[in-house]
């Protein structure tokens, strides 16, 4: 998609979708935005949260970054977009679940596993950043490494999803609210090629396709 395709869209959604759905920016305008769900999810320009689940504006707050990874807590006066973004949806929207959802032939997950990510590639965000699933990388070297790469790198995707899970139970007012059952935290996985959500079973710690049953 070119710049000048970008414009034409944008035309298209001020004719289209934003006249078709005009109340409910009206709506969101006067009433604010009060959405039950936030999705963490990738940057990667393949993957869509919103037309993956059809979410409506207002209905989902999403923060996005690379390899969909939620930090520890460290509350150390430094800027942290992630941890701002949660305390935001937690604290002061009062959403009831945070979704982190990983994805298939992550660019990130990737450049980690082979090695690509160093000081001259990436020293002063990217491999930092990617520090958080360095032990994560370790363990699946130790299980996985007689196998392809392929299959190393869709592990670390996984095991990417399970830290980010991990890291949300750090922060004091998320592990609160999950304890009283305020909040519901989920683990997803997209394979892009078969359009599939994949869901983490914490109880087994097995991903399964998502249910699409609608109660």
């Amino acid at each position: 998609m070119s710049f000048d395709d970008l414009l034409k869209g944008y035309q298209s959604f001020r004719s289209g979708d934003f006249e078709a759905h005009k109340a409910l920016f009206q709506k969101l305008v006067t009433e604010g935005q009060s959405p039950d769900v936030m999705m963490v999810s990738c940057c990667d320009s393949r993957v869509d949260p919103n037309m993956i689940t059809q979410a409506d504006p207002g209905s989902m707050f999403v923060v996005r970054n690379v390899a969909n990874l939620v930090p520890p807590y460290k509350a150390d006066g430094e800027s942290h977009g992630t941890s701002a973004a949660l305390e935001f949806a937690v604290c002061h929207l009062e959403v009831k679940h945070i979704i982190v959802m990983g994805h298939a032939h992550c660019g990130g997950i990737k450049a980690l596993m082979s090695g690509d990510i160093n000081k001259d590639t990436g020293g002063d965000f990217i491999l930092p950043w990617m520090k958080a699933i360095s032990e994560a990388r370790k363990r699946v070297d130790r299980k996985f490494g007689q196998d392809s790469e392929e299959r190393r790198v869709r592990e670390l995707e996984l095991e990417g999803v399970r830290v980010s899970l991990d890291n949300l139970m750090t922060f004091d007012w998320v592990r609160d609210r999950v304890n009283t059952g305020d909040l519901s935290i989920h683990g997803w996985f997209f394979d892009i090629e078969a359009g599939e959500v994949l869901a983490l079973d914490q109880k087994t710690d097995q991903f399964a396709s998502l249910s699409t049953e609608v109660n």
